[in-house]
């Protein structure tokens, strides 16, 4: 039978108290994202990662003081998994006018939900991301808006500090988003139709990967 040893037990204890005490808890989500073995779609794409993407910052006050800093952990999935689904990428920080790419994706945060045992009577700490993923053909048209849901949680006992527990949350949800954009790229509505006219993929085909 697994045990944690007193010592370990009295830190998760105390880290547990101050978060039940109002501290605030600060997080700089920072993770590793390897990049995934995928098919590469025969198009190039620019991914636009706008600067209030990068600095994104979630603050919440109630019940308990805690922010996320999720720019630069974000940024660096989408440039990883994107870089792994097309031919070519290039990276801006604005839509290019006109584009040098076929595609041009613009991520921007929806909505971030966090909870904590606190709040839920579970042991656990919980982070829900929602992106809409804007799909631009190289004329700046819109193709698709693309919505992108994404969870992440992390067992409390097995991390010493609330911090922790959120960072790993974050890093599992970015992770879950990752997937998503992968399975999901050839699924979204106005996505295959223009794929397609490209000769770029079929709809008989699976999804990649």
């Amino acid at each position: 039978m697994f045990r944690i040893r007193p010592r370990r037990s009295f830190r998760i204890l105390l880290a547990l108290a101050a978060l039940l005490a109002g501290c605030a808890t600060h997080v700089e989500v920072a993770g590793d994202f390897p990049t995934p073995v995928t098919r590469r779609l025969p198009v190039s794409a620019t991914l636009v990662l706008e600067p209030a993407f990068r600095a994104y910052l979630l603050e919440v006050s109630e019940p308990n003081p805690v922010s996320l800093a999720l720019g630069d952990s974000q940024a660096d999935l989408f440039r990883t998994v994107a870089g792994a689904m097309f031919r070519e990428l290039q990276v801006s920080d604005q839509v290019p006018d006109p584009a040098a790419t076929d595609l041009i994706l613009v991520p921007r945060v929806a909505e971030v939900q966090i909870a904590t045992p606190t709040e839920t009577q579970l042991q656990i700490f919980e982070v829900w991301i929602s992106y809409r993923v804007q799909l631009l053909d190289k004329s700046g048209e819109v193709i698709a808006e693309w919505p992108l849901a994404a969870y992440g949680k992390t067992p409390s006992r097995m991390l010493e500090s609330a911090g922790d527990a959120f960072n790993q949350a974050s890093i599992m949800a970015l992770r879950d988003a990752g997937a998503a954009m992968i399975t999901g790229f050839t699924r979204t509505p106005g996505v295959s139709d223009w794929l397609s006219r490209r000769g770029a993929w079929s709809p008989a085909e699976p999804a990649a990967p």
